[in-house]
């Protein structure tokens, strides 16, 4: 849909609502509450659901691009941003914005917040609901007239209103000048379209200097205006959270405007060079304007690349349309609907269709193609390299997506999930190490473990194999056993961790949290050793998977963090963060054994014990009033818990299994802005909506799938050329809960779904109730 953006509040005022929101527990189910229960007594049986209706067509009109656009805290801040793009594009224009006081990092990870009143241009680059601003390169703003205070983001920033936004679609009115700004794109063109005021003066600035948020900055640029061709062109190279650790990700361009200009200038370090052509520095740029008697429309062609001046060129031609902005527009609408068409939904309530068809968009922008047209790309090595068949991708936020996009990209489309793998195996090749998060051109070292592990470990096992997988395996067998490149792009650790069957605490934070997830990368590589015929390898990553066990403190019933010398630490409390833990307390950790859920349960004194630990944890849950602050119990915002609801269909409850799933479903996510309970993590949350609305969900490296509770109640997934359909009929808010699966009329007792029967013609029946 074209969703409308109604602006503003101000700032003290959102500020305040925000306050009161969080403390009304925003989002979350109240606390229980006698009198209500006696109130419901007294209204009577609950009304029949509403009836189930198809998802109407086209798709698209369900995405609200705005929804995870805003929030200010652990629980509903979503980082995205409603700028167009296509599938996995490389270009993403869009909206950047602040309020007076600037753009601070936290909110502004994608270039945007939905509450702030300015906005500072329209860059072309950027990541998708991460917790670091990446990217931001090239910011362009349309202008009257240029100015001296024009030279940096701050000065030519403007009000806006009239906000629009859907699926390869922007639009946005600037109040400097009246200008209606707005954006569509091809895989690697942005068209911006500029409508100017009647009788205005016109011109389009060009900003190297151009930044995200406060904790970006430009580290170099040049640019060069060429009247003779019509063509503006340069690099721009931008540092924020992760590409500053690499020395920064440079963007080469090509622009071309539908009508030629009239005069230009360049600027360096603030200051205007009127009719000057070339321009270097981080703190550059150019203008052009034009002739206004030659009409109030202006089509902006810019395409980019992370080869050079040429690749950009070329993925210009190759992908220009003449300036034909409805035609762009309408191309980009199509592929949408071709993409969000491989999954069609039934469901009784509007907003599950909406919130679908908007996690699955969400859960298709990262990570960032690329390739040129012409097959070339930039690896880890900083190296030209090319790709000859396939597609070469960046931007992997592989410890969360492991969890969950990455085994839906592989059941839903399998296709992009293989060039994902030869990818993250050309980055091994070209940097020496399998990255754990890499970015644009360079390793990051973000976050903690080995999770390509378990991402190839899970397409393997559920048959793509058409890719270098020796060359994979090796370089992370290099980081498994200590033979690679320093910790800063592999594993790290790897000696002391080989040593004593855990990671130290004396190595220094999240030493817990790193000995369960090694422990699950090594139960995804012995299942690699075995498909390559490494028989002692397998045999010796099977005995560390069940390294978790050496970080269990039986007399406190957790893992614990533990000295070198085997003495776990003295301090602990079970609800709060401290630094043996990643981004979570024991408790968020206590489930963190996907991989070995029985030796866990037979570890906590047995399956009876866990599941009652496991309620206990949702039912505080249930309780616990969200604040700005990350909860203390079950935290959806973040992934090392996410997978707790489907624990208890694992351990063969799956009637609870189903009820939690859906009570996250519901009190967790929602519309709007705010509709996110959390950064989206690279599409790593929406995927989890996609699949619990579906009924599925995947413990990555199993090759099956979990089966919950359905949202919607039918659900077709396009494999190959036919189609597998997953009928809840009765599913509803009223009966939540699984009773029986069948597939093709065969009962799974066990409620697991192996993927071999997740074929064209199958039928998977989910039967529900209260």
């Amino acid at each position: 849909m074209v969703v409308p953006h109604r602006l503003t509040l101000a700032p003290l005022l959102f500020v305040l609502l925000t306050f009161v929101l969080f403390v009304a527990c925003d989002g979350s189910s109240p606390p229980a509450d006698g009198g209500t229960d006696a109130a419901l007594a007294d209204a009577g049986p609950p009304p029949p659901p509403p009836p189930s209706v198809r998802a109407a067509t086209p798709l698209i009109e369900h995405v609200d691009p705005f929804l995870g656009t805003g929030g200010s805290g652990y629980n509903d801040l979503g980082n995205t941003y409603p700028g167009p793009t296509r599938p996995y594009g490389m270009v993403r224009p869009g909206p950047d914005t602040q309020n007076e006081g600037g753009a601070p990092g936290f909110t502004h990870c994608a270039g945007y917040a939905f509450t702030d009143d300015f906005i500072n241009g329209f860059s072309h680059a950027r990541m998708h609901g991460t917790g670091t601003p990446g990217y931001g390169n090239l910011g362009v703003m349309p202008v009257p007239a240029m100015e001296p205070a024009f030279t940096d983001q701050s000065g030519h920033m403007t009000r806006r209103s009239d906000e629009v936004a859907s699926a390869g679609y922007y639009a946005v009115t600037l109040e400097r000048g009246g200008i209606r700004a707005e954006l569509t794109s091809t895989d690697r063109v942005a068209v911006h379209r500029y409508t100017f005021a009647e009788g205005s003066s016109q011109a389009i600035l060009f900003d190297l200097g151009h930044r995200l948020s406060s904790d970006n900055h430009s580290v170099d640029g040049a640019i060069d205006v060429d009247v003779a061709s019509g063509e503006i062109t340069g690099f721009a190279s931008t540092a924020g959270g992760y590409s500053s650790r690499f020395g920064g990700q440079p963007l080469w361009f090509v622009a071309r405007a539908s009508r030629p200009f009239v005069s230009h200038g360049v600027w360096e370090q603030d200051v205007l060079h009127a009719d000057r052509s070339a321009a270097t520095g981080g703190r550059s740029g150019a203008w052009i304007t034009f002739d206004p008697s030659g009409g109030r429309e202006v089509v902006l062609e810019v395409a980019i690349s992370y080869v050079s001046v040429e690749g950009a060129r070329a993925n210009l031609a190759a992908e220009s349309r003449a300036f034909d902005f409805d035609a762009v527009r309408r191309e980009s609408e199509e592929v949408w609907e071709r993409w969000l068409g491989r999954i069609v939904i039934e469901a009784r309530y509007e907003h599950d269709i909406r919130r679908f068809y908007t996690a699955l968009y969400h859960a298709l922008l990262m990570p960032t193609l690329a390739t040129d047209v012409d097959g070339r790309y930039r690896g880890l090595d900083k190296e030209v390299h090319e790709a000859d068949g396939w597609l070469y991708y960046t931007d992997f936020s592989l410890w969360d997506t492991y969890r969950t996009l990455h085994p839906l990209l592989t059941l839903v489309y399998p296709e992009v999930q293989l060039d994902f793998l030869r990818s993250l195996t050309a980055m091994a090749a070209a940097g020496g190490a399998m990255p754990r998060w890499p970015h644009g051109i360079g390793y990051t070292g973000g976050m903690l473990g080995d999770p390509a592990a378990m991402v190839i470990a899970d397409s393997w096992r559920k048959g793509l194999t058409d890719f270098d997988l020796r060359t994979a395996y090796d370089a992370m067998r290099a980081g498994a056993f200590g033979d690679a490149s320093p910790a800063f792009r592999g594993r790290g650790h790897a000696e002391v961790y080989d040593r004593l069957g855990y990671v130290p605490y004396e190595t220094g934070g999240w030493s817990t949290s790193k000995t369960l997830e090694f422990a699950y990368a090594d139960w995804a590589l012995a299942f690699l050793a075995d498909a390559l015929g490494e028989a002692a390898d397998a045999a010796r990553f099977r005995e560390r998977a069940g390294n978790w066990r050496n970080t269990w403190d039986p007399a406190r019933q957790f893992f614990v963090g533990r000295h070198e010398d085997g003495r776990f630490v003295e301090h602990f409390y079970d609800d709060s963060w401290q630094e043996e833990y990643s981004e979570g307390n024991a408790w968020q950790y206590l489930w963190l054994v996907p991989h070995d859920l029985v030796g866990l349960a037979e570890h906590m004194g047995g399956r009876g014990v866990m599941l009652e630990r496991l309620r206990y944890f949702f039912e505080q849950s249930l309780t616990e009033r969200r604040t700005f602050l990350p909860p203390r119990w079950y935290w959806h915002g973040n992934e090392p818990d996410i997978h707790a609801p489907y624990v208890f269909t694992a351990l063969g409850e799956g009637a609870e299994g189903a009820r939690w799933a859906r009570w996250v479903a519901q009190s967790w996510y929602g519309d709007g802005p705010r509709g996110l309970p959390g950064n989206d993590d690279a599409g790593t949350l929406s995927a989890w909506l996609v699949f619990t609305t579906m009924g599925l969900y995947s413990l990555t490296g199993e090759d099956s799938y979990l089966i919950g509770g359905a949202l919607s109640t039918r659900t077709e997934i396009q494999i190959g050329d036919g189609v597998f359909v997953i009928e809840a009929p009765d599913a509803s808010d009223a009966q939540p809960a699984l009773r029986e699966a069948r597939i093709d009329g065969e009962v799974l007792s066990d409620y697991r779904l192996p993927h071999a029967r997740v074929r064209a013609g199958a039928t998977l029946r989910l039967d529900t109730m209260e």
